[in-house]
């Protein structure tokens, strides 16, 4: 799906129950929630929500068999990108090098979390580099 929709905050905590069981009703979405957290909402709630998200197409269902099954029709990779720019637009005014300092600077991360970084740094300097070849 090239134009995603826009997946409030809600949404987006039932997506991602969704993408980690693959499909299911709406009664194992609110027994997963609860699981994870605790604090899950009622089920007409999620039932509601996950109306929305079918609407929007973000969301496949089945009618075919009762309970309903519902089903990712989006990727989380696109939407967790989708969401991030939109946080780099909001909070950081399109500035990527400073949400990373921050990250870096804040964020509890591991020796293995600075390790991807710093690779996926080298990585763009390369690609950037082969980029500044091409022209030449």
């Amino acid at each position: 799906m090239s134009n995603l929709p826009h997946v409030t905050a809600a949404e987006l905590r039932l997506l991602k129950v969704l993408w980690k069981l693959g499909s299911g009703a709406v009664r194992d979405v609110l027994s997963e929630l609860e699981k994870e957290a605790g604090d899950a909402p009622a089920y007409t709630t999620v039932m509601t929500l996950m109306n929305q998200l079918a609407a929007k197409g973000a969301l496949e269902v089945d009618k075919s068999r009762q309970p309903y099954i519902y089903a990712p029709a989006v990727q989380r990779e696109q939407v967790l990108g989708q969401r991030l720019r939109q946080f780099l637009s909001q909070v950081f005014d399109g500035q990527a090098g400073e949400l990373v300092l921050h990250l870096v600077e804040e964020a509890n991360l591991s020796p293995a979390d600075l390790r991807r970084i710093e690779e996926q740094i080298e990585q763009k300097e390369r690609e950037s580099g082969q980029a500044e070849g091409d022209r030449a």
